[in-house]
């Protein structure tokens, strides 16, 4: 392997208003290093050199609190009226019908209950992808890779495997907070994570994102690698929190920045689109165009839209969608809509998408962030008084965007108070958002699941298949009972705003103890490209008690309707 000569990166900001239609906008050249040996090689050639790094293991796994939300001056907000939109929270199900998703496999994931599993620190980040014939599933920091038996392919292996050969900190240092993707547009797939050196606990200068591209659909064969270089100079930092949509025109990334590290002053959300077709073809400095420094330095927690299915949105003119949540107006869903153009950036456009500033779909009905608005820690588990963080301060993974012969729908959740007074902690509120891209968007259904009004449920995934069946996968807890992996859902022809029983996934057999409070981080539900049915989802479980202990659980559902 010959290594990666390291190039300085400019950064140049380009003039513009924020929302004027040429935007100040950062440009980041990646930098590519040689494509890699076969992936099975490097994990064969590393499974006896793997870094004794501890990743987080002490307070800075704990990360940050709730995120300021904007000033709500000059806002525009697109207001949904009507009682469908207006969700009640559903404690009644009708349990003689049952959940008509039928269970297929379900197998242990990365974690202590998978051999050759190596704990370096919690939270896990459970992640995966799935392709044609593989899963890859990613964790706190180590992947493997399945067949869809749930047979181990490749054994678990160091993120940092990806870049073996290539040089600089994407190769010597093995941070997590991995995001990837099978991109099924060009049939690759797409495992990111980021890097940076440590100081006193703290992350420091250079901060970089990793971002490996496969150069066929075959998991175990070679790689293209790029390292993308975020700049340290106030008020932009340390990136953290990426999350990655999959979109015709690139590959959309939100990350929250902050000042020195997870534990320093928050800087703002910084939304980029990376040159998706480059970076397919191996191109050697593929652009990366990001919102300038600071640019929205009221709010964080973004998601990018992640496309679903194999029709390509109504319209790509506008280019990725953006959403979050917000405190606009009682309780709102976000929408902003960023247009990289890598042949002249300075033409980038990042505002709503018709020349307005913001795009707004106001909650009718109450949206309360779950511990009675803190959005923190209050989730309670069986045998302990230790109490987990319900992360209620931001949507979770993934905004699934799918178009169905031209009815194109995001659908995202997040975790509520279902009272709206705290004497409940969690629940999990879901939006089915139609026409994201018109001037007026719908929210054309949402309510807060709560079965039985008993119990915690967060750190949800949700997704559609191609037929508009929905799959929800999450945590529960509750004093009487350890943390446990459920599961949620609605047939296409259900009435609006609502699921069917849940069913547990897999029974937790232990709660988390000590003083750790993060669970998760986030989870993921994601729909099979070789069928658009199959739903798989991994999130995160304890077979006893501990702290450091966690196990992951991948398992897959299909309707019977979707054929």
């Amino acid at each position: 392997m010959r290594n990666l000569v390291k190039a300085s990166l400019s950064l140049m900001l380009l003039g513009g208003s924020l929302f004027a239609q040429q935007a100040p906008v950062q440009v980041i050249p990646g930098v590519k290093g040689p494509e890699s040996d076969t992936l099975y090689n490097l994990i064969m050639q590393q499974a006896t050199l793997r870094s004794t790094e501890v990743f987080r293991a002490t307070e800075m796994v704990q990360k940050h609190g709730p995120l300021p939300e904007e000033a709500s001056s000059t806002r525009r907000a697109a207001v949904v009226a009507g009682s469908a939109a207006d969700a009640p929270i559903q404690t009644l199900v009708v349990p003689a019908l049952g959940l008509s998703a039928v269970a297929g496999v379900n197998f242990e994931g990365p974690g202590i209950g998978l051999t050759g599993f190596s704990m370096t620190g919690a939270p896990p980040d459970s992640t995966m992808a799935v392709g044609p014939s593989h899963i890859i599933a990613w964790v706190n920091s180590q992947f493997a890779i399945f067949d869809k038996t749930g047979t181990v392919v490749a054994p678990p292996a160091n993120g940092s495997t990806l870049f073996a050969g290539m040089g600089g900190l994407c190769e010597t240092t093995n941070r997590g907070d991995p995001i990837l993707q099978y991109d099924r547009m060009a049939n690759r797939w797409v495992l990111s994570q980021f890097a940076f050196n440590v100081s006193a606990g703290n992350a420091v200068a250079p901060y970089l994102q990793c971002i490996a591209v496969s150069t066929t659909n075959n998991p175990l064969g070679t790689w293209n690698r790029y390292s993308i270089a975020f700049s340290s100079v106030v008020p932009e930092g340390f990136n953290d929190y990426g999350k990655l949509g999959v979109w015709p025109d690139g590959y959309y990334t939100s990350f929250n920045i902050f000042q020195g590290s997870p534990a320093g002053s928050f800087s703002g959300a910084k939304l980029c689109a990376s040159d998706r077709l480059a970076m397919i073809a191996g191109a050697l400095n593929p652009l990366t165009i990001c919102t300038a420094a600071a640019s929205y330095a009221g709010g964080g927690n973004f998601l990018p839209a992640d496309l679903d299915g194999n029709t390509a949105p109504t319209t790509v003119a506008q280019g990725g969608l953006f959403v979050r949540q917000s405190t606009f107006s009682g309780g709102a869903l976000r929408l902003m809509k960023l247009k990289p153009d890598y042949v002249t950036p300075a033409n980038t456009t990042f505002n709503d998408g018709f020349a307005g500033v913001n795009t707004f779909i106001t909650i009718l009905a109450p949206l309360t962030p779950a511990c009675n608005s803190a959005g923190g820690v209050c989730v309670p588990q069986l045998g302990t008084t230790n109490l987990l963080d319900s992360l209620g301060d931001r949507l979770m993974y993934r905004a699934a965007y799918r178009n169905r012969a031209g009815v194109d729908s995001l659908v995202v959740n997040m975790s509520t108070d279902p009272d709206g007074a705290g004497a409940r902690a969690s629940a999990i509120r879901w939006f089915e958002i139609r026409s994201p891209f018109a001037a007026v968007p719908t929210l054309y259904q949402n309510a807060t699941f709560d079965e039985g009004g008993v119990g915690a449920r967060w750190m949800a995934s949700i997704a559609m298949d191609r037929v508009g069946n929905m799959l929800m996968g999450y945590s529960h807890s509750d004093t009487t009972a350890k943390p446990s992996i459920r599961i949620t859902g609605r047939n296409r022809s259900d009435i609006r705003n609502r699921m069917q029983p849940e069913v547990v996934m897999q029974a937790g057999g232990g709660s988390q103890t000590g003083t750790l409070t993060r669970w998760g981080d986030y989870s993921t539900m994601q729909i099979d490209p070789a069928n658009d049915c199959t739903f798989w989802f991994i999130t995160e479980y304890l077979a006893s008690d501990g702290t450091f202990n966690w196990q992951t659980r991948i398992a897959s559902y299909k309707f019977g309707n979707c054929i």
